[in-house]
């Protein structure tokens, strides 16, 4: 198995990888790893994951693209949860699977919901809408308004 090989199949199965952990793995001259993870670039093969303090983290475009088509479909057939659970139904791991909802609900494709304990969240696809119901700090700030005016409501 050749270098650029050993680094497809790396990301095929582990997390997002630097060169740094690239060269530990491959055992290959780090020159040759940034030339491969060059040219893996720019064919569209990797994508930069995350670049913190001058450290680049890569990841497979189709691979990550799959994965997260997996999570919306999950998510599109009306079914929720946690991320751990969505992770099983899945086949991913929870790790990737969170990083992937928690993008998804910066994006506002994904509604999360704090369960009240650790750092434990609720995933939909759309927020829970009681219908028939006013919001309550809609109501209080109407109650409030109409007692400044000199409504009949009172607070």
């Amino acid at each position: 198995m050749n270098t650029r090989e050993k680094i497809l199949h790396h990301l095929e199965t582990n997390k997002p990888t630097s060169s740094r952990e690239f060269h530990t793995l491959t055992g290959a001259p780090k020159s040759r790893i940034t030339q491969l993870l060059r040219e893996l670039t720019e064919s569209g093969q990797l994508e930069i994951y995350s670049a913190h303090n001058g450290i680049k983290r890569y990841r497979l475009t189709e691979l990550h693209a799959n994965r997260r088509k997996a999570v919306l479909d999950y998510l599109e057939a009306g079914n929720e949860g946690a991320s751990s659970a969505i992770a099983a139904v899945t086949g991913l791991e929870v790790q990737v699977t969170s990083q992937i909802l928690a993008s998804l609900c910066k994006q506002g494709e994904v509604h999360r919901q704090w369960l009240g304990r650790e750092k434990v969240w609720h995933y939909s696809k759309s927020a829970p809408y009681i219908f028939g119901m006013a919001n309550p700090l809609n109501n209080l700030f109407n109650q409030c308004l109409a007692a400044v005016r000199g409504g009949r409501a009172e607070v």
